[in-house]
């Protein structure tokens, strides 16, 4: 039995299908990367969002839902500031 090839077998590809590979490598790449980007900023605008509505809460709410003491006492102290300058403003009228 014969076992010899009638035409030398290619061991790597052509030049023209490493190049195609690697543009589309790269292409890959940076749609990888600007993806994760989006993702991220959109991930940071959404806990930016929920932080935003977390302190518009009264203390009170903010107590019944169970944060933390440290949003608690900003959220009080942000809201006595108001109070007192809401004060001195009609004491002065």
């Amino acid at each position: 039995m014969d076992t010899t090839w009638n035409r030398p077998i290619a061991v790597s590809r052509s030049a023209a299908a490493r190049l195609a590979d690697a543009i589309v490598g790269a292409v890959l790449r940076l749609w990888s990367t600007a993806r994760d980007l989006w993702l991220s900023w959109r991930a940071a605008r959404m806990r930016a969002a929920q932080w935003r509505a977390l302190r518009e809460l009264s203390p009170s709410v903010l107590r019944d839902i169970g944060a933390s003491p440290e949003v608690i006492d900003e959220t009080q102290s942000r809201s006595d500031k108001r109070f007192n300058a809401r004060e001195a403003a009609l004491r002065l009228m």
